[in-house]
């Protein structure tokens, strides 16, 4: 059946397209035309005070000999590493400590949730005082146990392992609240039937808990990994990419390149190779996830 012919027999159908077409235009305008135009100019020689030129391929195959756009790449990846897995794990304790009947529950789950809603800017500018190397809070501490300090953020062996403990805190509370919704949908019955088996505590998590919490682990994975991969404001803030590159990801290389050097065209390029990542990166993790779900 025709959807005019559709539309004429269900009016209803005809009032839901009136109210779907608006934000169809709006999301064609907004994402999918300004995409289109970024694809067009990574094939392209542009800086914004010349006219596009047409060059093909060859912004692609540029990136495949820029040893800082491959450094920006392996960055960002260590960087997701770092981040998602423990961020994951340390949600997960954290969730199934808070799912317990204590007094100050709300208290501590937001606390546990603030870092997750202040502004990125904001955090790494409180992170920029605790690290830093001759007043900072954390060499404070160092020093009341007799150890060095530390140039955290201007060593580059610390800088990005530094970086990425900013990323696992502001990702943590986030990733709490998800868990936490998603242990609350676990039926009860099904721990009473464990214990009535004789399953003791940690049985019953292999057995019930983590079984029922992997739709929601991938959930996490996906957003957290998502997020991890377009890694920019605590860079941007606290090492602008350095000390020598040892910080810089994908993302910046792109503001860089785009709004430093005025090289559109390159940082168009890198923008859809950072895309095709986070595209395979998805695809794979859902289907690894796909065959762990068969339970």
């Amino acid at each position: 059946m025709s959807l005019a012919r559709e539309l004429r027999r269900k009016p209803e159908a005809l009032a839901g397209l009136a109210f779907v077409l608006p934000m169809v235009a709006l999301f064609l305008v907004v994402r999918v035309v300004p995409a289109l135009g970024a694809l067009y100019l990574s094939f392209t020689e542009y800086s914004i005070t010349d006219a596009p030129r047409w060059v093909g391929l060859a912004n692609y195959l540029r990136l495949l000999d820029d040893d800082i756009f491959r450094r920006a790449v392996w960055n960002t990846v260590l960087y997701t590493v770092g981040t998602v897995f423990p961020a994951t794990v340390l949600a997960l304790v954290f969730a199934m400590m808070l799912d317990q009947k204590i007094k100050g529950l709300a208290v501590f789950r937001t606390a546990y949730y603030i870092p997750a809603v202040a502004s990125m800017v904001t955090v790494s500018m409180i992170w920029l005082y605790i690290f830093n190397a001759q007043f900072g809070v954390l060499n404070y501490a160092l020093s009341l146990l007799s150890i060095p300090r530390q140039g955290w953020l201007d060593d580059p062996a610390l800088a990005l392992p530094s970086i990425i403990l900013i990323g696992i805190w502001k990702n943590l509370g986030y990733n709490i609240v998800i868990y936490l919704a998603g242990l609350q949908g676990i039926p009860a019955h099904l721990y009473e039937a464990a214990r009535v088996d004789g399953a003791n505590a940690w049985r019953r998590f292999w057995s019930v808990t983590w079984p029922l919490l992997l739709p929601t682990t991938l959930l996490i994975w996906l957003m957290t990994g998502i997020f991890a991969l377009q890694v920019f404001d605590q860079i941007f803030v606290l090492t602008a990419g350095g000390p020598a590159d040892a910080t810089t990801s994908v993302v910046f290389e792109i503001y860089r390149n785009g709004f430093q050097y005025f090289k559109m065209g390159y940082a168009s390029a890198m923008a859809f190779v950072l895309f095709a990542i986070i595209l395979t990166a998805s695809l794979l993790s859902l289907r690894l996830s796909a065959r762990a779900f068969r339970y």
